[in-house]
């Protein structure tokens, strides 16, 4: 799934981080998703930090959304805005 959003908070936590979004669909409806990534020290090793990805950011998440269909996803790649 691909889900393009603006980031409302983020939570630096172990075991995984999670980027808190706000979706607009088709018909102009905002939902709110939660994104599960990777642990905040794989992240750094990847060049982010907590302050990386601040709110107000548009982002593009590529990911699995949840069996349950909560809007819930887990991310297996995120673009910013510069790219």
């Amino acid at each position: 799934m691909q889900l393009h959003g603006v980031v409302t908070r983020t939570e630096w936590i172990n075991p995984h981080s999670w980027i808190h979004i706000d979706v607009t669909d088709e018909d102009g409806n905002v939902e709110s998703w939660a994104i599960e990534c990777g642990a905040p020290n794989a992240l750094i090793r990847r060049g982010l930090n907590k302050n990386s990805v601040p709110a107000g950011t548009e982002l593009v998440v590529d990911g699995f959304g949840a069996k349950d269909g909560s809007n819930t996803a887990n991310a297996r790649d995120i673009t910013l805005p510069d790219g």
